[in-house]
């Protein structure tokens, strides 16, 4: 009995040593030194860089900066819309822009071979600029040299090269986003890990520029086409490099506007602008080229359904980390109206305001606008005997006068220092009116029927407004000549007629003699200039004491 308890003892010895000996090993493998991860010794910063910002300076001719035109598109049911594109400038980069909220991805690659750690992953949101791993998502590492690389959950990393790709082709592209930092040696101290975060797209919003207090429902898609085209990995320019590949056409996120305006517009100080949010784009070839606009809605009171086809200058690229606007500048045909109380706008929403002129010229930030009545304020009026201005111009000068309401109300430009629409007659001289400057007076003491506020007086447009009202409304250019005899071009007169008979005008375009004074004089024997309207043509001739149709133009 005594040697069974012996060895009986002697055994729980060996048993003791040997659980003894298990303990201290089981000790030393986890005494190895690990690092967690976005935890109090490695804290985790992502930083975001910048895009590219929208500029708004203006030009003189009231477009915004650096706009690419791509034509005028036709919407249907009378409207139209001209198309560009604006493209950003570099933002400073002065400091680091706290990245977006979001979800985000940190992997782990062996700073020597560039393989991704299987494995080694943490996920987690930012919220104001503080990481969170997400609840049971923990990195540890032991301490040594690695490169991390972050990412947004729409990019797949290579497990090699630790570039990125969008995971599905043929889908709306989010906002991606992937950093990667330099080799980082971990030793166990108070460190962090600081991503900058690069965009590998571009962001694109529109922006609709008119003279209207709403839209209703209004959506915008961009469609490139179903052709392959080549989709670019998300490279990293402080991490490795990876090959492209290619997919099938893109259809862009659905752009919905908002129903109210964003803002007074920056460039027509009478319109309402109305901005999309951005949404995102990443594509090899160049989209620009051409895209199919399918926008839909109810515009300007008119329901819009329709797909556009739109192309810029072959020179547009998208770029990564690009901002881009698409404008679209709502134009009502056959005519923008001014209203009695000086604001613009189309027919199917003038509500309770009275039209009393077609636009011209748009007002900008820099240049006031320009209108025709609606009315003749004269058939028949007897032009100036004899020299009133104190410039005569040759018929070349004549074509691009613009100095109708100069002639009309500075005493300054005739030779005998008189406002020529309130100067009288002189002794001896019969006229109907009572007044010296007959065409001057009627077209400056011209009434719309209704009172009006927010516009200036009245005026005999000279020759270089007749041709520019020619040009907007019937789509005509009359040529700049040196000669009478050559100042003449084709038209359809229906066109501009419609313009008037649409809003309840009466300014016909075969009326009458089909004569439209002007106050513009040219050299020979400083006769009046006036623009004959014919059947076929519309050209400028000359005339001294004759009766021509008066039609007033005003500025607002």
């Amino acid at each position: 009995m005594m040697n069974i308890k012996q060895n009986k003892g002697l055994f729980a010895l060996l048993l003791l040593a040997v659980l003894t000996a298990c303990t201290s090993e089981d000790n030393i493998t986890t005494s190895k030194q690990l690092i967690e991860v976005g935890g109090d010794k490695l804290k985790i910063v992502i930083n975001e860089e910048p895009f590219d910002v929208e500029t708004t300076a203006q030009t003189r001719a009231g477009g915004v900066a650096q706009a690419i035109p791509a034509g005028t598109v036709d919407l249907g049911d009378g409207l139209e819309a001209e198309v560009s594109i604006s493209q950003g400038t570099p933002a400073p980069k002065t400091r680091a822009t706290v990245v977006s909220d979001g979800h985000y991805n940190i992997y782990a690659y062996d700073a020597n071979t560039n393989q991704m750690l299987v494995g080694k992953k943490l996920s987690g949101n930012v919220v104001g600029g503080v990481f969170t791993p997400d609840a049971g998502s923990r990195l540890e590492l032991e301490a040594g040299t690695y490169r991390f690389v972050c990412c947004t959950d729409g990019v797949s990393l290579d497990p090699t090269y630790g570039t990125g790709s969008i995971i599905t082709p043929n889908i709306n592209i989010k906002k991606e986003m992937i950093g990667a930092t330099a080799p980082i040696t971990l030793s166990g101290d108070d460190q962090q890990i600081v991503f900058l975060m690069y965009h590998r797209e571009a962001r694109v919003r529109f922006r609709i520029t008119g003279y209207t207090n709403q839209l209703t429902n209004v959506q915008l898609v961009m469609d490139f086409g179903s052709t392959s085209n080549h989709y670019h990995y998300l490279t990293i320019p402080t991490g490795f490099q990876g090959p492209g590949t290619a997919m099938m056409g893109l259809v862009s996120d659905t752009y919905t506007m908002p129903s109210t305006r964003t803002q007074a517009s920056v460039t027509y100080p009478l319109a309402n602008e109305f901005l999309s949010d951005y949404k995102y784009l990443s594509w090899d070839e160049n989209p620009w080229s051409g895209i199919n606009l399918k926008i839909s809605g109810t515009i300007y009171g008119k329901t819009v359904s329709k797909t556009v086809y739109c192309r810029f200058d072959h020179n547009t690229v998208l770029k990564d980390n690009g901002t881009y606007t698409i404008n679209l500048k709502l134009k009502p045909t056959p005519a923008l109206y001014l209203f009695q109380d000086g604001s613009c706008g189309a027919l199917a929403e003038k509500g309770t305001r009275t039209p009393i002129a077609a636009v011209v010229k748009e007002k900008t930030n820099t240049e006031e606008g320009t209108a025709i009545a609606l009315h003749r304020a004269f058939d028949f009026a007897m032009t100036p005997d004899g020299a009133f201005n104190k410039q005569s111009l040759s018929v070349a000068d004549a074509m691009n006068d613009m100095n109708g309401y100069n002639y009309t109300w500075d005493a300054a430009t005739t030779v005998d220092n008189e406002v020529k629409a309130t100067a009288p007659n002189p002794a001896g001289l019969s006229t109907p009116s009572g007044y010296r400057y007959e065409p001057f007076y009627y077209a400056g003491n011209y009434n719309p029927g209704v009172a009006t506020s927010n516009i200036g007086k009245w005026y005999l447009p000279a020759l270089g407004e007749w041709r520019m009202a020619i040009k907007e409304f019937a789509g005509v250019d009359i040529a700049v000549q040196t000669s009478l005899y050559d100042t003449y071009a084709n038209w359809d007169r229906q066109k501009m007629k419609k313009v008037f008979a649409l809003a309840g005008g009466d300014i016909d375009t075969d009326w009458g003699s089909g004569y439209w004074e002007s106050s513009t004089q040219y050299n020979d024997f400083q006769q009046s200039l006036y623009v004959l309207v014919n059947d076929g043509f519309v050209g400028v001739s000359s005339d001294t004491f004759n009766s021509h149709g008066v039609v007033p133009f005003v500025h607002f």
